[in-house]
């Protein structure tokens, strides 16, 4: 409850445009974005949003790719053609390396691929507003230290040895609970439950992959790990003593 009254005091005031011709997906999207403090305004097709993402002063577009008549590529190509530069995410189920390649030349901001945790497509809008100077960097972020692996919760970096390490939204997510605690052991159901929000039923090891790519970015030996370590026959947790 604490973390919702933050979030729609940050985000009061800040206006969100979702273009999808999946209703389910956009209501979804915007009840969640709402909830967070936004204002929302939803449209179905690109050809409905045209004049609205190009007069509405928003802070974010968010917008899928494949739509029936005008594309999302199409849409945010014309909107920059008319010189608004708001931050622009494309949503989408290919993520083939093309289609990303074609989101970017589009004029896009960041490409998320379907389906997706709207926990980490918040963090991604998060980071977009920030990156635009639309909402300030966070005053009460910690920098948590477990021997040389540092965590700036402020800055959503991470570091070890002094070089830096590119995580996604959610492997980050699940870092960050893993040191808020080092040594405590989080079940796979804890984690799920963090990362994708308590409506999420999905399988217990469907947490697996994403601590499968977090050690590889963060061991020198992922078969090995001396950061992410398993708790068998519960879950995972952050060693205090590296």
């Amino acid at each position: 409850m604490e973390q919702q009254q933050q979030a729609a005091i940050k985000y009061a005031g800040k206006r969100l445009l979702i273009v999808d011709d999946d209703a389910d997906m956009r209501l979804l999207l915007a009840e969640y974005f709402r909830r967070l403090g936004f204002q929302v305004e939803e449209r179905e097709s690109g050809a409905a949003a045209l004049e609205p993402a190009v007069g509405g002063r928003f802070d974010c577009f968010i917008l899928d790719v494949s739509m029936p008549g005008m594309s999302g590529f199409e849409l945010l190509k014309r909107v920059r053609s008319r010189g608004v530069q708001t931050p622009a995410l494309f949503l989408t189920a290919h993520d083939a390396l093309d289609y990303k390649v074609a989101g970017f030349e589009a004029g896009a901001d960041d490409y998320l691929a379907k389906p997706f945790s709207p926990r980490e497509l918040e963090y991604r809008v998060d980071a977009l507003l920030r990156r635009s100077g639309t909402v300030p960097e966070t005053k009460d972020g910690e920098r948590i230290e477990v021997g040389d692996l540092i965590i700036d919760k402020r800055r959503h970096e991470v570091s070890r040895e002094g070089e830096r390490i590119d995580l996604t939204p959610l492997e980050f997510q699940i870092l960050e609970l893993l040191a808020s605690e080092p040594g405590r052991a989080w079940s796979r159901n804890a984690l799920l439950d963090h990362v994708w929000s308590t409506d999420y039923e999905g399988y217990q090891r469907n947490i697996d992959p994403h601590i499968n790519r977090l050690r590889k970015k963060l061991e020198t030996d992922p078969k090995n790990p001396r950061y992410v370590l398993t708790v068998r026959g519960v879950g995972y947790k952050l060693n205090e003593a590296p």
